[in-house]
């Protein structure tokens, strides 16, 4: 999709990943609160897909599920793809899993619209950073659409926040 296309409204995709956010299943965890998020994948092809987290599995990120569950053997070049969390940054997860900023990069995606930015603290912007480092365009949703996305994960921001004082 390319800028000279009228029909492409980048907030109808922010909207759309917020309504699959809403479907985030917990982590049966008690140590720390999940994030909700949903993610909105446009292929080069026009295709759009979906995916929210624990969709197909507990603790599997939205960002996972659709470029890894969903769509494994799938060229996914010159995609768009709209996280309502900024995805995670390399060495946030456990090795040998990778961030969904690397996974993103290894997908080839384009261009990246972040809902808003995750405040954990092995996060923190560094998903954003590495995306851009690595050539992928990033924008931000909406204002409104933020304090949505907030509001929607106001436990986990708080906890994050609190782990992030600790440092």
């Amino acid at each position: 999709m390319d800028k000279e296309n009228k029909s492409f409204d980048p907030r109808e995709y922010m909207k759309l990943a917020i309504k699959v956010m809403n479907q985030s299943i917990q982590e049966p965890r008690d140590d720390k609160s999940s994030p909700k998020v949903g993610a909105v994948l446009i292929k080069s092809d026009g295709v759009v897909e979906t995916a929210f987290r624990g969709e197909l599995r507990h603790g599997d990120h939205a960002e996972f599920t659709l470029l890894e569950r969903k769509n494994r053997s799938t060229a996914l070049d010159g995609g768009i793809l709209f996280a309502t969390l900024e995805p995670c940054a390399p060495g946030a997860r456990k090795h040998p899993k990778l961030g969904c900023a690397e996974r993103i990069i290894n997908a080839r995606i384009k261009k990246v619209w972040i809902g808003i930015e995750d405040p954990d603290p092995t996060v923190d912007r560094k998903g954003i950073q590495f995306l851009i480092d690595n050539g992928v365009e990033v924008e931000m949703f909406d204002s409104d659409l933020q304090l949505e996305i907030r509001n929607a994960n106001k436990t986990f921001i708080q906890e994050a926040e609190d782990r992030a004082k600790q440092l």
